[in-house]
């Protein structure tokens, strides 16, 4: 059983394919048309096979993907698959069996498998930069009038957010730079570490929207999801995540490393896009990664997630997104066709 993925993945190899004495099987890469290279014709593709363990690589165009049991699929890997010929029920099939095979894995003998969880390095918020909560105890007890009025708009933007600031963390800074006093920062945590942050406006007219600093692949919220939760929602933004428990990976363009990061939760996925044009890319970054997505009814006059919790609630708005998701690419990719933008 260990080696059902290994086996599937040697079926689905074209016959035009040579073994060397070094362990590689060669055959032309199907991966260079997908990353801006031209077909491979000089048999460029490899994979080699090790006690259940498969390694893919392309000398052409650099593509590499691998499986090792006792892990789960890996989206460059499923990508690998679909690029071989196999279809969505034969990759669904091994993810589960990925899955299950994990359970069949010592705990010692995954032990000495290479960690390849994603590394961040830290990195500090605004230098001047206080809780709110702490910043409104320490004006509460002191002189309610020296209270400066961006940390007043701050608190009460918060509270039109209906996100409880006692249970995820806001910032506040007088730093004048970028606008930074004007604006709510948001702590990106990652194993309990600061790696970045993102500071959203509170006024109009104050531009960009979002003033970041954090890594480009990180899922935010990660640090909340539960082991025993059974599904993970993704949105776009962050607050839409803080009002459902969700995960944000900042837009609508979602990349390998997030799908991957998400997709180590190892639960159900579904993904609710906001109701513009941006939110049908993320629809299409779904159906490719073979996560479910959810068209609530709010969706007729609510922009996104957070929006929605402030005018239904959290729990209404959790029901709905459950009770409308969808898995099939067919009707997933006609209700993308009703969504108004």
């Amino acid at each position: 059983m260990l080696e059902s993925v290994q086996q599937t993945v040697l079926q689905l190899l074209p016959a035009r394919r040579k073994t060397g004495q070094n362990g590689w099987t060669s055959f032309n890469a199907p991966c260079c048309v997908h990353n801006g290279e031209t077909a491979d014709t000089r048999g460029r593709g490899g994979v080699k096979t090790n006690a259940g363990q498969i390694s893919y690589h392309c000398f052409n165009c650099g593509y590499t993907a691998s499986f090792i049991p006792g892990r789960h699929l890996t989206f460059k890997f499923r990508k690998l698959l679909a690029w071989l010929g196999a279809d969505d029920l034969t990759v669904r099939r091994l993810v589960i069996e990925a899955v299950r095979l994990r359970e069949l894995v010592a705990p010692e003998e995954l032990a000495q498998v290479p960690d390849e969880e994603i590394k961040y390095e830290a990195r500090s918020l605004p230098e001047q930069a206080r809780n709110i909560v702490e910043l409104a105890n320490f004006y509460s007890i002191g002189d309610y009038n020296n209270v400066p009025a961006e940390l007043l708009a701050a608190i009460e933007y918060i509270h039109r957010r209906s996100i409880n600031p006692n249970r995820y963390n806001f910032y506040w800074t007088p730093e004048e730079a970028y606008n930074l006093h004007r604006r709510i920062v948001i702590p990106y945590y990652y194993r309990g570490e600061t790696v970045g942050y993102t500071a959203r406006s509170i006024v109009d007219g104050v531009k960009p929207k979002y003033w970041s600093s954090h890594p480009a692949d990180f899922v935010f919220n990660l640090d909340q999801q539960q082991p025993d939760w059974k599904f993970v929602i993704v949105c776009e933004g962050p607050f839409d995540a803080m009002s459902i428990d969700g995960v944000s990976v900042s837009g609508a363009e979602i990349s390998d490393t997030q799908v991957d990061q998400i997709d180590r939760l190892q639960r159900e996925v579904i993904v609710v896009p906001d109701t513009d044009r941006a939110g049908r890319k993320l629809i299409d970054r779904a159906i490719e990664a073979g996560w479910a997505v959810s068209f609530p009814v709010w969706q007729e006059n609510c922009k996104d997630v957070n929006d929605a919790v402030v005018k239904y609630g959290k729990l209404f708005v959790l029901k709905s997104i459950l009770a409308a998701k969808e898995t099939s690419r067919l009707r997933i990719e006609l209700k993308k066709k009703k969504l108004h933008v």
